[in-house]
């Protein structure tokens, strides 16, 4: 195990699910010299892996992973990537270590998605790991404040803005999503099980059906769920949102500023460019006020 070592050089381990963020985050600590050890979770990680020093683990084999941390010499881990579906545990497969935690395992895999990811990062942190967060190990790749894109939303679409925030935060205690689409002054669609993406489509396909104006008009806004453990989950989008955005006819983006991702950063902000989107980054104040009314 390395000792003596500056806290910044030392190697960081992803545990990495489904998209880009796990990549993302490992090319950023990769370009400041920093050593990317990736976990690989089986079912979800992209073949894309390939491009760093990798390990892939089921649940049933965290004890293995342990070991894999130790023999690499990690003690900073950082949880990134999706998870579309809910493990389940095959008992015949589990190694001691997966036994040891089976308790704390179960607990976890029965509560809602914020408890999964806090019981997680509980498993980490009880084995003596520092569970970091995208804001320490790639900070770029956070929205910053106000206008992320040379179109900026207006007054009446600022106000609609903070209408989403309103309503993501009351939704918030119920772990139900991060993400809410506003039209005119009413939530038109909250985000559930199917994700931005999906609820985007249901814009879309609200508005062929006639239950929405069929004209560009609503914005979509994504925020942390009050109280959220910031180290994992953030609101995140990319090319794909924009992209959605856009057939849902939605004049732009709102995203919570140093607390929200934009993947693929370029790309993401000069598509919504060529598509007349804009992406506004909620400041704490706005967030604060919102959340208030």
């Amino acid at each position: 195990m390395k000792t003596n070592i500056d806290q910044n050089s030392e190697p960081v381990a992803i545990l990495a699910g489904n998209g880009q963020l796990p990549l993302e985050i490992g090319h950023s600590l990769r370009a400041r010299g920093v050593n990317v050890l990736m976990i690989g979770v089986k079912g979800e990680a992209d073949d894309t892996l390939d491009d760093f020093p990798h390990q892939i683990i089921e649940w049933e084999k965290i004890g293995r992973l342990f070991k894999i941390l130790e023999e690499y010499g990690v003690k900073r881990i950082a949880l990134a990537g999706g998870v579309v579906g809910r493990p389940e545990l095959k008992l015949r497969k589990m190694d001691f270590g997966a036994i040891r935690t089976l308790p704390g395992l179960l607990s976890v895999l029965l509560a809602g998605d914020n408890s999964i990811l806090s019981g997680v990062m509980g498993v980490f942190e009880k084995r003596g790991y520092k569970v970091c967060s995208v804001a320490e190990l790639a900070p770029e790749l956070l929205a910053s404040v106000g206008p992320n894109t040379s179109h900026k939303p207006n007054r009446r679409e600022l106000d609609r803005l903070l209408e989403g925030v309103a309503v993501t935060h009351a939704l918030g205690p119920y772990d139900v999503g991060q993400a809410c689409v506003v039209i005119g002054k009413r939530a038109v669609a909250v985000e559930g099980v199917e994700g931005t993406d999906g609820m985007l489509r249901r814009i879309e396909e609200l508005r062929a059906y006639g239950r929405l104006p069929n004209r560009k008009t609503g914005v979509l806004v994504k925020c942390t769920k009050p109280n959220q453990d910031e180290r994992a989950d953030l609101p995140t989008i990319g090319p794909l949102t924009i992209e959605n955005a856009h057939r849902a006819m939605l004049c732009g983006i709102g995203i919570e500023a140093r607390k929200s991702i934009i993947i693929e950063r370029e790309k993401t902000l000069q598509l919504a460019k060529q598509l007349g989107i804009f992406v506004y980054g909620i400041d704490e104040h706005q967030i604060r006020s919102a959340g208030e009314r």
